[in-house]
């Protein structure tokens, strides 16, 4: 295949109750209207059905600039895609976002696979967080603590009772990476922003909000309660909470590159450019996500441009051959797409 440029993705903002102003500050987006909820979510890359508002990226420079990311991959599926697959619904297989959490978000949890084998409207979301930014004391709810049953959890739950203490507690820092697979209780705490990188689905189960009682927001208990983990079904052990300064990276003279989660949905790196260094793409023929956290990358090619501080862009496997520059402190991470051998390593 011909080189075909990387795309510049332009950001959906999404007013959330639990919303900051991390993106307002940063000039990624303009101050809302004073009646309008704060922007608590920036999808970087989304391909969503059509039923879901503002569920599709939309292309701002590149290859395809002008287009959404659904006719941009019709148009040319096997430049964008290589090796990798669409999911199972004709769709991008990785929905990219940025959350700034001023408020507790919600006890959540995704549907389980019996879950969702059962319910066709309901699809799998394993997704992870890696932190940007924590205050002091910040934390996530991860799992439920050991030797609290199904019956426990839920007569809690419905008698109105706080489940948030029937939960797993994680303090939590810049650099740490959060793994949450479908199944796990979860919840994002305040004071918190974060990269998240997730399977394409917009299934949520709300547990408990913190007597937010917004109609808007209700919860779902019924539902919940089908797909919630407990005890060794969570396999917690199998996916820690990892930083990744402490992370054994792999170093160049001009690069340090850091896996911090591997599934068998999507694999994230950070990488780090040491000083001003020219890197060429390698794809391994599947797309990725560059979500840029600081600094500035400038890509060569047929259609150049420049990502800088809370940019994504959209890698795909057909840029094979085109240089990135990467200013001295840049660091983002890389969201790549696994082909079908990858499953069976992951």
């Amino acid at each position: 295949m011909d080189p075909i440029a990387p795309m510049l993705l332009a950001p959906i903002p999404k007013g959330r109750a639990w919303g900051g102003e991390t993106f307002v500050r940063a000039g990624k987006f303009a101050k809302p209207a004073a009646e309008a909820l704060p922007v608590g979510e920036s999808w970087e890359l989304a391909d969503l059905p059509d039923g879901i508002a503002d569920g599709c990226s939309r292309i701002e420079a590149g290859s395809f600039a002008g287009q959404s990311l659904r006719e941009a991959l019709h148009h040319d599926e096997r430049a964008i895609m290589g090796r990798a697959h669409l999911s199972a619904s004709g769709r991008f297989p990785l929905l990219v976002k940025f959350l700034d959490a001023a408020e507790h978000l919600s006890v959540q949890v995704h549907p389980s696979a019996a879950f969702a084998e059962s319910n066709p409207g309901a699809h799998l979301k394993t997704e992870s967080w890696i932190v940007i930014h924590a205050k002091p004391g910040a934390k996530v709810w991860r799992g439920v603590r050991p030797g609290v049953t199904h019956a426990d959890f839920e007569q809690r739950l419905r008698s109105g009772g706080d489940v948030v203490e029937l939960l797993l507690e994680v303090p939590v820092r810049a650099g740490d990476c959060i793994d949450l697979p479908s199944g796990l209780c979860h919840a994002l705490g305040e004071g918190i922003t974060v990269a998240e990188i997730q399977t394409p689905s917009d299934t949520t189960f709300r547990v408990f909000d913190w007597g937010r009682n917004n109609p808007e927001r209700p919860l779902h208990i019924d539902q919940a309660m089908a797909c919630i983990a407990f005890g060794a079904a969570q396999q917690l052990e199998r996916v820690p909470v990892v930083n990744a300064d402490e992370m054994p990276p792999v170093q160049t003279r001009n690069f340090r590159t850091t896996l911090l989660s591997r599934t068998s949905h999507y694999r994230i790196e950070r990488l780090q450019a040491l000083e001003d260094a020219e890197l060429p793409v390698i794809t391994h023929q599947r797309p990725a996500c560059w979500m840029v956290l600081q600094g500035q990358v400038r890509f060569d090619g047929p259609q150049p441009f420049e990502a800088s501080a809370w940019r994504s862009v959209l890698v795909p496997a057909a840029a094979e051959g085109i240089t990135a520059h990467l200013t001295k402190g840049t660091c983002l991470l890389r969201a790549s797409v696994p082909d079908p051998m990858d499953r069976w390593l992951a």
